[in-house]
């Protein structure tokens, strides 16, 4: 049942329980590639400005981390992150297949197996099967993503499209539904949850459009609530950058500098629930190392993400960085993996909801092998 953007699934308990996790963790999914090198940029590596060519910023345009890293110009709200202690960069990252297909490198990362098929469910449901107690999950986006599907039941939330009904054909709807032993109370919940945010306008998820903030603005009132769900996923599109990517001001230094000032906006809008909150921010690979014949980046193997939070350990570059010379690149072309995708995940979840490592090991089936990244988090 959908209602002024809301949208339920399965079963008619509806409300969110009393959930006894203190703990709160957001799953940010880029979908598209976005150029790791091109957020987080290794100025000081020497063969950067030589390989990057016609993309290698000027070194006054960044915005420093240390003597090696620098973020982009759009992600310069970082900065506050990065003082407060609670910005891990993460470089170099991949997804444990190889592969340069969009389907099924989200289809990797979003059930957290080593291969595109093999899991019915998403890690984000098996991690709310795992936790103890009362726990409940929800998606902002326009549909149920594959990273939360799976037998625990989740809800969804996505802007409305529609425009504002009055609440006078809400009321006559309301007797419609009465008489539905299931949907009566879906429909209850979805008033009560649009009554919770309100009805400023969105833009509909794609970044380009300019909804990175108004959905996690949307995000952090339904997460802050003492009864809010421990998980979230929330997915923004249009990081595909094949042609025209552009430098200081471009087409993917704006996208970046949504995503900044979206985060920066959940960080101020979560309130002190912010002190139990932990992002994570991925996509499903990074580009090429060189820009194409079009003054864009193709799709590429390793790159770049973010871990968020309070309960992160400290500020910093978490990379073992392989380099850039044509020698070091992966298949020559691609920055080289040296960093999977769920070793950070486990830590994430391990430091959030103060799981054992065999507790995240079953979030992530057949990662054994990979220990997680514990000491990412405090």
């Amino acid at each position: 049942m959908c209602l002024g953007g809301i949208a339920t699934f399965s079963l008619p308990r509806v409300t969110f329980a009393q959930v006894k996790q203190a703990g709160r963790l957001v799953f940010v999914l880029l979908r598209g590639g976005f150029d790791g090198l091109a957020a987080v940029v290794p100025y000081g590596d020497p063969d950067y400005r030589s390989l990057r060519g016609g993309l290698a910023f000027e070194e006054s345009d960044l915005i420093a981390l240390n003597d090696e890293f620098a973020l982009a110009p759009g992600l310069a709200p970082f900065r506050e992150l990065w003082a407060q202690e609670e910005l891990v960069v993460l470089h170099a990252m991949a997804i444990p297949y190889r592969t340069r297909s969009h389907f099924d490198g989200q289809a990797i990362l979003e059930t957290g197996i080593d291969r595109p098929m093999g899991s019915a469910d998403g890690w984000l449901n098996r991690l709310l099967q795992v936790m103890p107690g009362e726990r409940s999950g929800i998606a902002i986006a326009s549909g149920l993503p594959r990273s939360m599907s799976g037998p625990v039941d989740v809800r969804t939330w996505s802007p409305t499209q529609l425009g504002v009904v009055d609440d006078g054909y809400l009321d006559r709807l309301s007797v419609l539904y009465r008489t539905d032993g299931v949907l009566h109370g879906r429909f209850e919940a979805a008033i009560q949850q649009q009554a919770t945010l309100g009805e400023e306008p969105m833009a509909g998820q794609g970044a380009r459009r300019g909804g990175v903030a108004p959905l996690m603005t949307a995000a952090a009132r339904i997460l802050r609530e003492d009864t809010g769900p421990n998980i979230a996923a929330v997915e923004f599109s249009g990081w595909d950058t094949h042609a025209n990517q552009g430098l200081v001001g471009g087409a993917l230094d704006r996208l970046l500098g949504q995503l900044a000032e979206g985060l920066l906006t959940f960080r101020t809008e979560m309130g002190t629930a912010w002190s139990n909150t932990t992002v994570v921010v991925m996509t499903e690979f990074g580009r090429t190392a060189r820009p194409n014949g079009t003054r864009g980046t193709d799709h590429g193997t390793a790159g770049a993400g973010f871990l968020i939070g309070p309960k992160v350990a400290r500020s910093t570059v978490f990379s073992d960085w392989p380099g850039l010379a044509t020698t070091a690149l992966f298949e020559g072309r691609d920055l080289k993996p040296t960093l999977d995708t769920r070793a950070v995940l486990k830590a994430a979840v391990a430091g959030t909801f103060d799981l054992t490592p065999a507790q995240a090991d079953r979030v992530f089936p057949s990662s054994d092998a990979i220990r997680g990244a514990y000491d990412l988090m405090g």
